[in-house]
């Protein structure tokens, strides 16, 4: 298990000469990561609790394992971006500023995919929270996380289940049967983060793999 916290003063265009304004949460900040691993002896055949008379079977039932990984991770913090507005000098993407007159939470219609709503169309981050600065100048909120916004937590298990043969003194038949994210969880990416977009709040991708099965074999001699 890892606690962590990742700050960085990325340069940006508020100030060039004073990067403490973009002081702030890195993007690859990643407070909590946990890893789990195990392995296990299954308890059939020889020498374990299940046995059987039948030497077929029980020599079928030998020398199974099971190991699996879990993973979990929460979420980088969201970067959200407006729109400046130079007069045709300098027209880009910047930070905006809070909206003043915005009061209640900033993430909108439950959890994701809660409520009747439908992620892809459906947009969990209110815009109103935020509003693009006047002309000729930039945004204020912070470089990352403003309002405490971070992407979903991603989660994963991965299973094995092993057993091997000897064929001979000298040579072994090993048979793999590999699981990836076994439970089929789907782990939402971040939202879109720019506010004059009209995906802003709307999750449209997936932070991780579906399940996925390998079958391997190998010959050791």
């Amino acid at each position: 298990y890892t606690f962590s916290k990742e700050l960085d003063d990325l340069a940006g265009v508020r100030n060039p000469d004073n990067d403490r304004l973009e002081r702030s949460l890195g993007t690859i900040d990643h407070p909590n990561v946990a890893a789990v691993t195990f392995l296990y002896q299954l308890p059939f055949g020889a020498g374990h609790n299940w046995t059987s008379s039948n030497k077929v079977l029980q020599s079928m039932m030998s020398n199974w394992q099971v190991s699996g990984v879990y993973t979990y991770t929460t979420g980088a913090p969201l970067t959200i971006t407006g729109t400046c507005n130079g007069g045709g000098i300098i027209d880009a993407s910047c930070y905006p500023n809070y909206n003043p007159s915005f009061s209640g939470g900033v993430w909108q219609n439950g959890g994701i995919g809660s409520g009747g709503a439908n992620v892809g169309t459906t947009a969990y981050l209110n815009k109103a929270a935020f509003v693009d600065p006047a002309n000729y100048t930039y945004g204020s909120i912070p470089r990352t996380a403003p309002l405490s916004l971070f992407a979903p937590h991603n989660m994963d298990v991965d299973i094995s289940v092993r057993r091997e043969f000897h064929v001979r003194e000298s040579i072994r038949l090993a048979f793999q049967v590999d699981a990836f994210n076994i439970n089929n969880a789907v782990h939402f990416a971040a939202p879109g983060t720019g506010i004059d977009s009209a995906s802003f709040g709307i999750f449209s991708s997936a932070a991780n793999q579906p399940r996925k099965l390998q079958f391997s074999a190998r010959v050791s001699f």
